[in-house]
């Protein structure tokens, strides 16, 4: 029967997974991630860090309550989907930014001779995401929000009703 640890464990692969494929993205294929993005991988690195501190704890039965872990990474699953939905509106126009992503040409002198050395300059911005089958990385981080949630509460609360 899985436990708590398999849970965390499936959480941790699962975010790993996630920040190993953006940064081939950006390393390998080129993607420049805006400001927002970047922000958005910190909840996966936690994860990561939750799931193995927590597994960790679990083998070595250091585990003072068993609800803390649980609540600790469904509390930062939340926070990483509460900004991807955030990122995904100003993608959208559904709401401005409130920090730095936006038109970052403004200041830039871009005339023909100088064209090609600004363009290092320019940063990306949310006013053009990179899209995937019509859905931008922020959508699909608010679906991989949502099925971590779903794993985590049906593991952490169903599989914890089944072992008492």
């Amino acid at each position: 029967m899985p436990s708590n640890s398999s849970v965390a464990t499936i959480i941790g692969i699962y975010s790993g997974i996630v920040l190993i494929t953006v940064y081939f993205m950006e390393f390998v294929l080129g993607y420049k991630p805006c400001d927002l993005c970047v922000i958005q991988r910190y909840p996966y690195f936690t994860l990561v860090i939750l799931s193995v501190a927590f597994i960790t704890l679990t083998k070595k039965g250091k585990i003072i309550n068993k609800l803390i872990p649980p609540i600790a990474i469904i509390s930062c699953i939340f926070i990483g989907l509460f900004i991807a939905i955030y990122h995904f509106g100003i993608e959208n126009y559904l709401w401005k930014n409130l920090s730095s992503c936006s038109d970052q040409l403004i200041g830039i002198n871009i005339d023909t001779d100088n064209l090609l050395l600004d363009l290092d300059q320019i940063k990306p911005n949310c006013s053009d995401p990179v899209e995937i089958f019509s859905l931008s990385l922020s959508g699909y981080n608010i679906i991989s929000n949502t099925i971590m949630l779903g794993i985590s509460i049906y593991g952490y609360f169903f599989f914890r009703r089944k072992s008492n």
